[in-house]
């Protein structure tokens, strides 16, 4: 009969039990076995799942990230789901030094990880677009599967970019960098990213789902600085993604499908449980990104028709909700312009980029520390314009966005 847990579980989760009555009259005609053998059964199969975490620890991170790994492992993969890592502890670890490629099966031992290492990479720069893209991509076309999900956890600092490395030199990836290493990523392994995951600070802007649009579908992020335990990830990873995929794969023997936008929300869903880690985490249709950059762009371009308002613009950029630096809310300012008395073009623009941004976020949560959070975080100085290295971005060069600040704010 239909895993009672599974079945709770997908409740809970919100997940569509697709053909119901059809998945219930198989799952009641078979027994269900999750035995998983990984030395009997062939690693490179096809699966429904592909699980990669890209684990750049030769930072200050190592002991978190090793934890985060360590926590993944007592998951590991089974008979519909690939889970695998290149984890680098860099100079720093204490478990093990340099990078290692494993294939995680399951293990319940702290403190040490026992499954196939499938490299042994010793050191590398994990900050490198071009290795980046490589391994993912070759991981991509060694276990094939249904659908992919990459989960990058390290530094992260929105639109300037995520990814740091130590040695043999310091190097941290921008944002066009991320770009090019997933762009190969996904030309290795011919298909796009089904889930994007940022375990790492501030990545949830507009700046980067734009950015990233044209190589992942849906993308889980945070707008604030998170814990360094990562999302619930000790919490997100050792907890909450560790319960998702094994919520997962129990739906999966019972034929219950998992889609990409599921695993997205479940993500974000399950770290409610660990706030003391992370104050809000959204999941995206990357898919709708166009669209919100067209509509933050008409937004920019009735603000700049109407020079009258700036004073009043310039208000409602102070009042929006704040994370980190100049990073600010997007939803939020436009619920702002819809209360103010302000030009009616303006107002309008600000109703259908609203909309939009409901469209483009799948789910989102939010604790009380950012009562006004909506899911989408954006450039927005209050006081100066933007800088010459913002410009460069592909949501800078595309929309009015950056001369409607530098305008306002000059």
């Amino acid at each position: 009969m239909l895993d009672k847990v599974a079945l709770k579980l997908t409740n809970e989760y919100g997940i569509l039990h697709r053909n119901s009555v059809e998945n219930k009259e198989k799952s009641d005609a078979i027994q269900v076995s999750d035995s998983f053998n990984p030395e009997k059964s062939e690693n490179n199969e096809h699966k429904k799942w592909l699980v990669i975490l890209y684990s750049a620890g030769d930072n200050n991170l190592y002991s978190y990230l090793f934890d985060d790994l360590d926590e993944l492992e007592t998951v590991g993969s089974d008979k519909n789901t690939h889970i695998v890592s290149v984890a680098d502890q860099g100079k720093y670890g204490t478990k093990f030094k340099g990078a290692k490629v494993f294939y995680l099966t399951q293990d319940q031992e702290k403190g040490k990880i026992n499954s196939p290492v499938l490299e042994d990479l010793g050191q590398v720069n994990m900050a490198d677009h071009n290795f980046m893209g490589q391994k993912i991509g070759e991981l991509m076309k060694k276990y094939p599967s249904t659908y992919v999900s990459v989960i990058i956890s390290d530094h992260g600092a929105g639109w300037e970019g995520a990814v740091e490395d130590d040695s043999p030199s310091y190097k941290f990836m921008s944002l066009s960098e991320v770009k090019q290493a997933l762009k190969k990523a996904v030309e290795i392994g011919g298909k796009k990213i089904d889930v994007l995951g940022w375990d790492a600070c501030l990545m949830a802007m507009a700046e980067v789902g734009y950015g990233l649009k044209d190589v992942a579908k849906y993308m889980v992020a945070s707008e604030q600085l998170e814990g360094a335990d990562g999302w619930p990830y000790g919490t997100i990873f050792s907890s909450s993604l560790k319960d998702v995929i094994r919520v997962a794969q129990q739906m999966m023997l019972v034929n219950i499908d998992v889609e990409p936008k599921d695993f997205a929300a479940m993500i974000v869903k399950a770290s409610q449980n660990f706030t003391h880690s992370i104050k809000t985490l959204s999941a995206v249709d990357l898919e709708k990104a166009q669209e919100l950059a067209n509509k933050t762009d008409e937004l920019a371009k009735a603000i700049l028709n109407n020079p009258d308002s700036f004073g009043k613009i310039k208000d409602a950029l102070r009042r929006t909700e704040k994370f980190y630096g100049s990073f600010r809310d997007l939803g939020h300012f436009a619920k702002i312009l819809q209360s103010i008395d302000i030009n009616d073009e303006i107002k309008q623009k600000a109703i259908e980029l609203e909309k939009t941004l409901n469209e483009y976020v799948v789910k989102e949560f939010h604790t009380d520390a950012h009562p006004n959070a909506t899911g989408v975080s954006v450039e927005m100085p209050t006081y100066y314009g933007t800088s010459s290295s913002y410009k460069q971005t592909d949501f800078a060069k595309d929309t009015s966005w950056d001369e409607m600040l530098d305008k306002v704010l000059k």
